[in-house]
Parts: C-alpha cells; structure tokens; sequence
C-alpha cells in the first residue's frame, strides 16, 4: 500500500538488481539521473577466484511529461555507488562510479540535445590483483569547490579501508587512506561543511570520524548494535550528521558531540541509504531494505517523525535520491497538476525484483 503523500509516476524493470540511483544536481540537467546495477555471475571453473563475476550496468535517464525517456546503458563492473559532483568541476559535469572490480571511476556529462556520459579516467583503489569492491563514495562540497581549488573524493571499500583521492584536470590521484575497519566500510562521507573531516562506517559496527591531516581516526564510536550502512551530513544543517545500520535504526548526530546520538529512530528494516532533502533540510529520505522507504521530518532532531512509508517496492529498498527540480518547475514541467503545493521528485530503486520506479511526493 502507498501513502497518500507519494503517487507513482513511472516504472523501469533494470533487468539486473537495481541498488543507487542519483539526481544530477547541475542547472538545466537536474531532470537528469542515473541509476546503478547488480549481478553476480556463477560459472563453472577449478580456479575459486575466477568462480565468481560481478556485472552490471550504468543507466541514464531523462524525466519528460512524467515518463522515464532512457538515454544511454552502459555495460561494465556491478556498481555498488554512484554520486555526482555538486558543482561543475573545470567547467565539466561530472559522475563518480564505485564498483566491483575495486575501482574509482570518473564520467563527464555531455551534450545538450541528447546528453550521454564519456568515461574520462580510473583508478585501482588498492593494488592490481587485490580482489576487492569499492563499496561507496562521496564528492567534498567543501571550501575547495568555492574557490576552486583542488576536488576530492573519499571511497571505501569492501577490505575495510577508506580512501581519499584528489582530481585535477590531469591526474586522479591517491592523498591519504586508513584502515577503518575489520570487515566492509559499507559507507563513507564527507563533512559537507568541513571538506578535512570524513567519515566512515563498517560491518564491525563501528562509526568513526578522520581528519585528512592526521594519520589515525579522530573519533570512534560504538553505539550501533550492527553494521553502519549509511551517512549523510546535512548540506543545509551544520553539524548535523544523519546515520543507518543494519540495526534498523536511524541516528542524528551534532558532530560537534559525537559520543553519543541525538536521537535514535526505529524505521523497522536496515537503513541502507539516506539522503537529505535538496530544498527543505528538515526531510529525510531513507532506504529500509525489507520496509521500503520513509520519509522522516528531523525539524525536532530530538524526536523525527515518519511523515509517510512507500511499499511499492517487492524487495531490498536500496536506492533513492530526490530530484534537485523544485516545485515551480515540476509543475512547469507537467509533473503535478497544482502549482504552489510543495512537491518533491524522487527516484528509488530494488534489489531483486530490479525495479526503478519514479514518485512524486506532496507535502
């Protein structure tokens, strides 16, 4: 059953397992996003490291009158993570893909008519032959994006270790990386007003903070019962970090007091993902897993309240992002029938039943 707060627009069937989808955040391709798939191939072979093959698939897509107009499919490596840059980069629009083979890889988004994605370079996160995933990635949007200095970007991966590589119109390069975690960094992000702070997450349920100038974590905190899947700091918010585990509960954070949570929600599935509304700081998108996806009010970020749950998903709720078009213009673009409604475009996407769906949310 779907809240009254979400009405389904259109559906895709990704073929393979659908698992991230994210708007581009650039002015006049913000109906534009792109969603990430996964397969793991079982084949026949004596050598155990070669029994196994992630594959997926990279989709573009467009949004017209309410329909899913696909652009481009990309074959390759599964994808476990996807994110665009928040502002142009050297003038270029660019996508950072984390995927199975262990590596970081960079697209540009070109075209105006019919816009497509150039593969533009990549790097092994950890040595060649290392068999490992790159799980996660996040894009500073910190001072170095304001004055256009140099642009980062964290990745963590399936051995426990996160990353830190920096991009210039020549290299992409490795700055800084730690060992995190015992078992996967599942989740990795930067503290968007602070561009020397990330964090991490790991299936060793630990939620640790690192400063790039300094070679040990920062912060160590132990308060999820289970692995931490998802973090996301506030783009509008300062100091306020959101956090899911597998222990199915949502945490906010004032990160400048990380001993302890500001509150603890329980959304009744693994929080795999969590995104903060682009427009109303105050909302919050999250991935369940097996309980679809919620959205949450965190006006009282001492007590947030599940505004609205959204079940028309038949498996592993594992992507969603809200769309960066406002309400003007998705009524402009024929998206609802009512102008002055506060409205929101979202994407989200599942597991095994590898379905996409598009949704507008009222408010």
């Amino acid at each position: 059953m779907t809240s009254k707060m979400f009405s389904t627009l259109d559906s895709f069937d990704t073929i393979l397992s659908a698992d991230s989808v994210e708007w581009c955040p650039i002015e006049n391709f913000r109906d534009i996003f792109v969603c990430g798939t996964y397969k793991l191939l079982e084949k026949e072979s004596i050598d155990a490291s070669e029994s196994q093959k992630r594959v997926g698939r990279i989709y573009l897509f467009q949004v017209e009158h309410g329909r899913l107009n696909l652009l481009e499919q990309l074959e390759g490596a599964a994808v476990l993570d996807m994110k665009w840059a928040r502002s142009t980069v050297s003038n270029k629009i660019l996508l950072g893909v984390a995927n199975a083979k262990g590596m970081l890889q960079i697209y540009e988004l070109i075209g105006d008519s019919r816009p497509c994605l150039r593969f533009l370079k990549q790097i092994h996160i950890e040595k060649p032959g290392e068999v490992v995933l790159a799980l996660s990635l996040d894009w500073s949007m910190g001072e170095q994006f304001i004055n256009n200095l140099s642009t980062r970007i964290t990745v963590s991966v399936s051995n426990g270790s996160v990353h830190v590589f920096e991009l210039t119109d020549e290299t992409l390069e490795e700055i800084k990386s730690w060992h995190g975690h015992e078992y996967e960094a599942w989740i990795t992000a930067f503290d968007y007003w602070n561009p020397n702070i990330i964090y991490s997450g790991g299936d060793d349920s630990k939620f640790k903070s690192f400063d790039i100038r300094v070679d040990t974590p920062v912060m160590i905190n132990r308060s999820h019962t289970a692995g931490v899947t998802s973090l996301h700091s506030n783009p509008g918010e300062q100091f306020l970090l959101a956090s899911g585990s597998y222990d199915e509960r949502l945490r906010l954070w004032d990160t400048r007091k990380l001993g302890r949570p500001i509150s603890k929600t329980n959304l009744e599935g693994s929080v795999w993902r969590l995104k903060w509304n682009t427009f109303e700081n105050n909302y919050l998108l999250a991935a369940c897993s097996h309980s679809g996806f919620r959205v949450l009010d965190c006006k009282n970020i001492e007590k947030p309240i599940i505004l609205a749950e959204y079940n028309e998903h038949e498996s592993l709720a594992y992507g969603c992002d809200w769309s960066f078009l406002n309400s003007t213009e998705l009524f402009q673009r024929d998206l609802y029938p009512e102008p002055g409604r506060q409205i929101s475009l979202v994407s989200t996407c599942s597991f095994y039943d590898h379905l996409l769906n598009l949704a507008i949310i009222e408010f």
